[in-house]
């Protein structure tokens, strides 16, 4: 089912004159309040833009600007930035937290329904992990039931935590096999219950290395339990929604793809990013980035451009600086091209943009959790003990799946077969073969989740790699920084809680080791 089913604007439900507090099944088919809640988890343009690429996608150091959110790379502080996610997806048209236990609740004990209330359960873990990795303690067993709690309480990330893997884990027990009643209105998996299953538990992993630094034992345990009751094994198995036929004039779009194509052409690959993958002649580099002779020019117009995809050409604009020649922190007291005013004038014509054939394509697929991810996260388990087979294997099998995932981009087919083919996969592995590291597997992680902002933010958090240098400069300080100079560690809380949900933030916010701020560690992130 098409989003454009659903939405036709940004107020979604207003857009039907549908009380989204007053639903009933005279009003509107639950079907399609889970088909809505299912594309929202994943965000919208209005807080991949802020929370994704402002913020998550420059402190990971796959994007930047020098231009409009410059300042964002040295960590400037916004509420309506940080809000931005929290705010879509627990509140407004948007209400993903919301459809999502509507249906659960209603589901639960529905004759008929046994397989839908199962998915619901893990739809709604996969929409509130995000949550609570990106604030840390958040509204979680009484969110998304207005009509019982109008102020709800902040639960524990901990506790959070042990409900979300034990609802996963009960879940997945009841989805052997299967189609939910809702069919086709499941737009991940149309309703089969087996790929379900196998989500749960790939999710499973995923949480229970979150716990790797502050509770070892307790990750192992459920890293293995993932493990026995059954995880994706191969790409075709990816948890993905499709975008087919999607155009960025409304919510149909893939969401980063909605922004680099249409409504903000200044963010450019970063130079930590590009050196990378140049340095280690990675063969993704001709899928990742193009080179645009005019990159502002919006898909809509038709002289919208695809771009060099050449590798050679692919290069990294530096990070924590801004184009303004009479600025403190302009680009060229640090790079002396752009002092050349020619330079300067062209400079969006010289530097990679996110590619406009995978990541800048309206129509390509939003992952959610892949085969890749999955067998790289088996890697580190490998090292760690937790889990028996070869952790060498297991990283192999990661880097190709990854590389062997932009199949899955429909209008990279041609790009796919000339810079990635099994020769080139063999070859990047022969000449950068497993090592054994941490490291190594994460920045592996970390190259997979580009346009997966807030999980290549959450795992770089738990891992500690890729080992990024902040890009704020302590000789030449900012004044409106608000982490220290170093990279944030969380998202600050909306200001509106403090004033409409006054006690249960404060409680909150005291429970964090340093206030309510950037700079403060969620639960799962030990020093």
């Amino acid at each position: 089912m098409s989003l454009m089913a659903l939405h036709t604007g940004c107020s979604d439900f207003g857009d039907v004159n549908i009380d989204p507090e007053h639903m009933n099944e005279g009003n509107v088919p639950y079907e399609m309040v889970f088909t809505n809640a299912q594309h929202q988890a994943l965000g919208s343009d209005w807080d991949i833009w802020r929370n994704g690429c402002i913020y998550s996608g420059q402190w990971m150091q796959h994007l930047t600007s020098i231009d409009w959110w410059w300042t964002h790379n040295l960590y400037v502080y916004s509420d309506g930035y940080s809000a931005a996610l929290w705010d879509g997806i627990y509140s407004g048209d948007r209400g993903a937290v919301r459809d999502v236990t509507t249906v659960m609740d209603l589901w639960k004990d529905k004759d008929g329904y046994g397989i839908d209330y199962n998915i619901a359960r893990i739809m709604r873990v996969y929409t509130m992990h995000r949550l609570t990795d990106l604030y840390g303690d958040i509204p979680y067993s009484e969110a998304g039931r207005p009509g019982e709690f109008s102020y709800p309480k902040y639960d524990t990330q901990q506790d959070i935590y042990t409900d979300m893997l034990k609802e996963l884990d009960e879940a997945q027990g009841n989805l052997a096999s299967g189609t939910a009643s809702m069919g086709s209105h499941d737009v991940y998996f149309a309703g089969d219950a087996s790929k379900w299953k196998k989500f749960a538990n790939s999710l499973m992993l995923r949480l229970a290395m979150r716990l790797s630094k502050v509770d070892p034992s307790t990750a192992q345990t459920w890293v293995q339990k993932a493990v026995a009751n059954g995880l994706i094994s191969s790409n075709a198995e990816n948890v993905k929604l499709e975008h087919p036929g999607a155009v960025t004039t409304d919510d149909s779009s893939e969401p980063y793809a909605k922004i680099f194509a249409h409504e903000d052409k200044e963010f450019f690959l970063s130079a930590t990013f590009v050196d990378m993958l140049a340095n280690t002649k990675d063969p993704r580099l001709a899928l990742i980035g193009c080179v645009c002779e005019d990159p502002s020019i919006s898909i809509q117009n038709s002289a919208y451009q695809l771009g060099n995809t050449d590798p050679a050409v692919q290069k990294g604009l530096p990070g924590g600086f801004n184009n303004t020649k009479n600025s403190a922190w302009f680009i060229g007291k640090k790079h002396s091209e752009f002092n050349d005013d020619a330079y300067l004038a062209k400079y969006q014509s010289l530097y990679s943009v996110p590619n406009r054939y995978t990541y800048s394509d309206p129509t390509s697929p939003t992952f959610i959790v892949t085969y890749a991810q999955t067998q790289l996260l088996l890697a580190e388990a490998a090292v760690r003990g937790w889990v028996s087979g070869s952790a060498s294997s297991y990283y192999e099998n990661g880097v190709r799946a990854a590389m062997e995932q932009f199949s899955q981009f429909p209008n990279a087919t041609k790009l796919y077969q000339e810079y990635l083919t099994p020769e080139a996969i063999n070859d990047y592995l022969a000449a950068n073969p497993f090592d054994g590291s941490l490291k190594q597997i994460n920045t592996q992680y970390w190259i997979n989740c580009f346009c997966d902002e807030y999980e290549s933010f959450a795992n770089w958090r738990r891992s500690g790699y890729p080992e990024l240098k902040s890009t704020y400069d302590p000789a030449n300080p900012y004044g409106q920084n608000a982490s220290d100079g170093e990279i944030p560690r969380r998202f600050v809380y909306p200001s509106t809680e403090s004033q409409v949900n006054s006690a249960h933030y404060s409680e909150a916010v005291g429970r964090l080791d340093n206030g309510d701020r950037f700079t403060s560690r969620v639960w799962w992130d030990k020093k």
